[in-house]
């Protein structure tokens, strides 16, 4: 009972003091976290160094280390087919699954320093699935079952597989460290293969349906696209201002989307056009985990997980001047401009409705949200903090139901 005090403490602190929505759990672990997946908002496992398994049944408030029995394996990869079949790999030749929720782990495979290493699992039920492995010789190799990992054939060697997605049991794409994406039809009996030149490694595919996913180049930081479930990918966006590599991705949407990496987690709400850095203490990122746009967690080292409700926003403060239904509609310009860092933005409201602020470059793209509620008529002023952004030029627009009222103009110096 003690410690759930210290863990609830511990929650509100976070939730008093940090500027964006982005509130830590208590892992109870110090070793890296390589992957989490979330079934839905309270249940989910994450995996990671030293043979680590964690679960949780309330959303993360409470995460449960579980028995595996493989101590000195890394875990790389977990895939929760329902609340009771989970399957996890790692290196060593480490293949795991429980049928029972987490509660018992078995070992379909534990192998030595001398078997290959599994990075990525992916299973369409509760029986069939794939594998992704890196053999000691450096070559991948997609291993598959259809019976709930019995046994496993080899299905297709390309280069160090690190994240793979099916659709079904036919229709899958792979991705790998030497920047080849990998397309199948008939469920990796066969696959076709090409590389984007200078894109450097993948390690993550994420789609939001059928036939619409993104990659992001590790060490390139760029963003393909495709909406062909793979037959064709177009360079689409560019994450800005990475010091180091970017692991993984996450979209939710054909707007919403997250990245992460070496120290930082970045967020595109314009479909990974611009990346904007999430208001995080530096780390690592390895993996990120969303039930839609607002609910996410993601997990890296040292054993940190970090959960959000909004979608990582930040909270923005309106405040309604007057209650008096005004004459018009009227976007005022901010002030003071130019600026540096904060100004503030007066706008008057005829009548209720659904309303936002964006911030847009000179090409009238789409770089932030100020703000996206329900306003009543009325007088009001709120504050944004350009922090994030360079000195220059950028454009305002006010939206009532996501149909633009007016747009002005502000400088920012730095």
């Amino acid at each position: 009972m003690k410690n759930k005090y210290i863990i609830l403490i511990a929650f509100l602190f976070f939730t008093q003091t940090s500027e964006a929505q982005w509130f830590l759990q208590n892992s109870g672990v110090s070793s890296p976290l390589y992957d989490i997946e979330m079934i839905n908002n309270n249940i989910g496992w994450t995996c990671g160094e030293n043979g680590i398994i964690l679960k949780t049944t309330d959303g993360g408030m409470d995460w449960e280390q579980q028995i595996t029995n493989v101590p000195n394996k890394p875990l790389f990869g977990i895939h929760p087919v329902n609340e009771n079949i989970v399957y996890s790999v790692g290196w060593f030749g480490t293949i795991l699954k429980t049928t029972n929720g987490g509660s018992k782990w078995i070992a379909l495979e534990n192998g030595t320093t001398d078997d290959g290493n599994y990075f990525c699992v992916f299973f369409i039920n509760e029986l069939t699935g794939w594998i992704g492995e890196n053999n000691n010789s450096g070559q991948g190799n997609v291993k598959k079952t259809t019976d709930g990992g019995l046994t496993f054939t080899s299905s297709y060697t390309f280069g160090w597989p690190r994240d793979l997605y099916f659709k079904d049991s036919l229709n899958g794409v792979g991705v790998d460290g030497a920047a080849t994406i990998h397309r199948t039809t008939n469920g990796g009996d066969n696959w076709n293969s090409f590389t984007i030149a200078g894109f450097g490694d993948f390690y993550r595919v994420s789609f939001i349906d059928e036939n619409t996913g993104f990659v992001i180049g590790s060490s390139s930081n760029k963003v393909y696209k495709t909406t062909d479930f793979g037959k064709s990918w177009s360079e689409i966006g560019y994450v800005e201002g990475v010091p180091g590599f970017l692991y993984c991705s996450k979209f939710t949407s054909d707007s919403i989307g997250w990245v992460g990496g070496t120290f930082y987690l970045y967020k595109s709400t314009n479909g990974g056009v611009n990346w904007k850095r999430e208001n995080l203490s530096a780390g690592y990122f390895n993996s990120i985990s969303a039930i839609n746009d607002s609910i996410v967690w993601t997990c890296g080292n040292p054993g940190r997980i970090w959960h959000t409700t909004n979608g990582g926003d930040t909270t923005t403060d309106i405040s309604q001047i007057s209650e008096n239904i005004p004459e018009s509609f009227m976007l005022m310009q901010n002030y003071p401009n130019p600026f540096n860092s904060t100004t503030k933005i007066k706008f008057t409201l005829l009548k209720s409705g659904n309303y936002k602020i964006d911030i847009l470059n000179t090409l009238g793209q789409k770089l932030e949200e100020i703000f996206h509620k329900q306003l009543n008529y009325g007088i009001y002023e709120v504050s944004f903090n350009a922090d994030k952004l360079n000195s220059g030029i950028y454009f305002y627009r006010l939206y009532l139901n996501d149909i633009p009222l007016d747009t002005k103009k502000l400088i920012l110096i730095k």
